[in-house]
């Protein structure tokens, strides 16, 4: 197996890997192939690297850089990581793995890098919990990290944006949601998973007799259009109803 970094012509099959890999995971979302695209657009791949056998690119690891509160600079996100289904098993991920955090430690220098992934599986990587760095919407357990230094940073770590994609399946919620929006909201089932997930994003606002309401300034964080879409219906029918509620929507 030959390790390497990626090139142009790699670009579709790289997304070819990640959507197979991610296709029965069960924490996937169909949307880590958008991620790596959107990364690359915006100038913060900053390594990608293919793993191949007889010449078959089988494998794909991304690093992105990470914002943290205290200003500490250097530090890279490791994922998405992604292995063909008739692959996985042999030990490739973890090759991916090791390669990318030595090319973070030893070619550009990076002070740390964080991840989120099953303790279990990383702490043979050295990864480990430190509670003083922090990601607000996950799990501690789940966000490990693992400094190359001895100056541990302190403070909220943030992805780069296009982590913060919306599944289609979220997407596809909130469009209905903009379509049918009426002045008390939309009625909604609050015990199915994707609602669920839109609430806990902040989304969608709970009110009363199972109703949910739109909130445009977070949705904004995930899907700029789809946010001002939003917007463009509340006004809309903040305009026909000349209902001042509809101008006071939660933000």
């Amino acid at each position: 197996m030959k390790i390497k970094p990626e090139n142009k012509d790699d670009h579709d099959v790289i997304s070819e890997i990640t959507l197979a890999a991610f296709k029965d995971y069960p924490f996937g979302q169909q949307i880590e192939h958008l991620i790596i695209d959107e990364l690359r657009e915006a100038n913060a791949l900053t390594v990608s690297l293919v793993a191949l056998i007889n010449d078959q690119v089988i494998g794909h690891i991304a690093i992105s850089p990470v914002s943290i509160s205290d200003g500490t600079r250097d530090w890279y996100g490791l994922g998405p990581v992604s292995v063909l289904p008739e692959f996985q098993g042999q030990g490739i991920g973890s090759k991916l793995i090791k390669t990318a955090l030595s090319h973070i430690k030893n070619r550009i220098g990076g002070c740390g890098c964080v991840l989120v992934g099953p303790p279990n599986f990383f702490f043979m990587f050295s990864f480990a919990n430190y509670p003083q760095l922090l990601h607000e919407d996950i799990s501690q357990e789940l966000f490990l990290s693992l400094p190359f230094t001895k100056n541990v940073p302190s403070g909220i770590v943030k992805f780069h944006p296009a982590f913060m994609q919306l599944p289609e399946v979220e997407k596809d919620i909130v469009a209905d949601f903009i379509i049918n929006y009426v002045i008390a909201g939309v009625r909604a089932n609050l015990k199915k998973p994707t609602i669920q997930r839109l609430i806990e994003k902040g989304i969608l606002m709970e009110t009363s007799g199972n109703k949910v309401m739109l909130r445009p300034a977070i949705l904004a964080k995930y899907d700029p259009y789809l946010a001002k879409v939003t917007q463009f219906r509340l006004s809309e029918l903040s305009r026909v109803h000349k209902n001042p509620f509809m101008m006071a929507i939660k933000r």
